[in-house]
């Protein structure tokens, strides 16, 4: 199903099919938040794993940063996936936020790319096979948000070392041809979304053109603005409700 829109109530249309929000509203959940340490490949990745009460295992969405981002742009995500029974994880990758402990990333230089943003598809696999490990969790409803370039790290990490339930993908201009071409054949959901006048449009617009080319399966939306990745969330809040939704569409919620 292709889908394309500039509205929020379509994305909700998109993804349970309802078009009154207050059907599916959730009450609030009781939570806790842990901060977590992980280690990839010589790397002290930091995140926060908030995780709702319940007396069964709950699904999960892990969400990784955008370039020269960090965990903190996910909050309120977090917590909308909370209220839908969601357990969250959100993460520095490499090089970003807390994680620095072997460097720290540095935009347009060509040796800080390769130390970071080029391997870290190794951080979602590490990531993903530490929260299949988690006791509340369960480890077959684990989604995955990635924002710019970390929307092909979790594409690669996936054909690599396994997928998760459900994917997002905010602004992912690195979007490869390899990861669009398994989408349909990889029997996963994938969610694109996009803002219209985004600093990187020309780009954004190929990689979504291509993206419609390529797959059958794929939900893509656009929303109004010029924001990137994860800062979408900043300034569309209906947005990160709607997000909520497509996971717990998806992943399901408590049992």
């Amino acid at each position: 199903m292709r889908k394309n829109s500039n509205t929020i109530a379509a994305l909700l249309a998109l993804a349970i099919g309802l078009t009154n929000f207050s059907a599916v509203a959730a009450p609030k959940v009781p939570a806790k938040e842990q901060r977590v340490v992980i280690e990839s490949d010589g790397w002290k990745l930091v995140g926060d794993l908030l995780l709702p009460q319940a007396k069964h295992p709950v699904p999960a969405v892990i969400m990784l940063n955008r370039a020269a981002g960090d965990r903190t742009e996910y909050a309120s995500l977090a917590v909308r996936l909370t209220e839908q029974g969601i357990a969250s994880l959100r993460v520095d990758l490499r090089g970003h936020g807390e994680s620095i402990n072997k460097g720290k990333f540095i935009p347009y230089n060509q040796e800080s790319v390769e130390a970071t943003i080029k391997p870290s598809h190794e951080d979602v696999t590490a990531i993903h096979g530490y929260l299949k490990t988690m006791r509340g969790i369960d480890p077959k409803r684990i989604g995955f948000v990635g924002a710019s370039y970390s929307g092909e790290m979790m594409a690669i990490a996936a054909r690599k070392s396994g997928y998760g339930r459900a994917y997002v993908a905010l602004s992912p201009g690195s979007f490869s041809d390899e990861s669009m071409e398994v989408i349909d054949g990889s029997g996963i959901p994938w969610l694109f979304v996009r803002s219209a006048d985004e600093k990187v449009a020309d780009l954004m617009k190929e990689v979504f053109t291509a993206l419609r080319e390529k797959s059958r399966k794929a939900e893509i939306i656009e929303v109004a603005g010029t924001e990137h990745g994860s800062r979408i969330l900043d300034v569309q809040p209906d947005m990160t409700e709607m997000i909520a939704v497509w996971f717990k569409h998806n992943l399901g919620g408590l049992r």
